[in-house]
């Protein structure tokens, strides 16, 4: 299963590239301290956001602490990462909690979110970084405790955020009940003991965030936008990603014939797979990102701060990718 689930995210990885909003990007560049900052990532995985925000000159120095419950995909990430830098020229060195990877510091935590919070930690972090996660998370509950991981004044950006929309294209008669049934398991879902996501959770961050004290100081979307191009082909791996998302529908309704019909579930999907393999289907799915930071001093949750706040479109700014994704 983390094998599979480490080539879904490493497929995921031009898709990432493709959506992640440039000008909330550049708010985050803008708030980072200098210097050599201590980044902390929860839910990382297999390690691409690392490598994405060094190839793109967001991070090159300090500590990058990538946090995850599944022991088995951070020893994926380690290789990962060391093939990547062997790709790009870049120095890496293994250490006994991760690797040196130029000037940078990557460690890997093994830990599940929840009790890494309710535990004692270490040293706080000065960057959150949070990507494709908080939708899996009861954000209410637990986004008190994710900022306090950050220093007084501290930066967070949470990244590709599911807000309630899945498109496929060509449409199909099924397309609504089988969403409204996917979206419905979404919001019932239980990990770890924990209510464990959010059909909308983009749209809600917006009142989350300023409940918790901080926020956003920008805002934007980073859709997911999969379609084939002029010969029929999917860019890099992105055709197994999309087979993962229908794999994944699949899963989360298969046993749920009180929402779908099996038998209206398995056509929808046979149709789907077959477009697929056509080069025929579109896939979109709507998310937002954000950046802000959390009050250089104490503030209590329920007290109201009022920053500025930009709202941004998707139109790269600055030199960030899409340009050269990480593979």
């Amino acid at each position: 299963m983390t094998s599979d689930y480490a080539r879904y995210l490493a497929a995921k990885t031009t898709v990432d590239d493709r959506a992640l909003n440039r000008p909330v990007l550049a708010e985050l560049c803008r708030l980072m301290p200098a210097g050599a900052p201590r980044v902390l990532e929860v839910g990382a995985g297999l390690g691409t956001m690392v490598a994405r925000l060094i190839d793109w000159g967001v991070v090159g120095a300090g500590e990058y602490v990538l946090l995850d419950a599944d022991p088995q995909l951070l020893d994926c990430s380690r290789r990962w990462l060391r093939d990547w830098a062997a790709a790009r020229g870049v120095r890496s060195d293994l250490l006994p909690d991760g690797l040196q990877v130029g000037d940078l510091r990557v460690r890997l935590v093994h830990a599940e979110l929840g009790s890494y919070l309710e535990a004692a930690h270490g040293a706080l972090a000065d960057v959150l970084i949070a990507n494709a996660v908080l939708d899996l998370l009861d954000v209410p509950a637990i986004l008190p405790g994710l900022l306090r991981l950050l220093v007084p004044g501290g930066v967070y950006w949470f990244t590709i955020n599911y807000d309630g929309e899945t498109i496929f294209e060509p449409g199909h008669p099924r397309d609504d009940q089988v969403m409204r049934a996917y979206h419905r398991d979404m919001d019932e879902r239980v990990r770890y003991g924990r209510p464990a996501g959010e059909s909308r959770t983009g749209r809600l961050l917006f009142h989350h965030l300023r409940a918790a004290g901080a926020p956003a100081l920008a805002a934007g979307s980073s859709d997911w936008v999969i379609s084939a191009g002029p010969d029929g082909i999917y860019p890099a791996n992105e055709a197994y990603f999309m087979r993962r998302i229908l794999d994944t529908i699949r899963d989360a309704l298969r046993n749920r014939p009180d929402w779908v019909d099996p038998e209206d579930l398995a056509d929808w999907l046979a149709v789907r797979c077959w477009q697929l393999a056509a080069g025929d289907l579109v896939y979109i799915a709507h998310q937002l990102d954000f950046a802000g930071r959390v009050p250089s001093q104490s503030v209590e949750p329920t007290q109201s701060v009022v920053p500025t706040m930009t709202w941004v479109d998707p139109t790269p700014e600055g030199d960030f990718g899409p340009q050269q994704p990480v593979t």
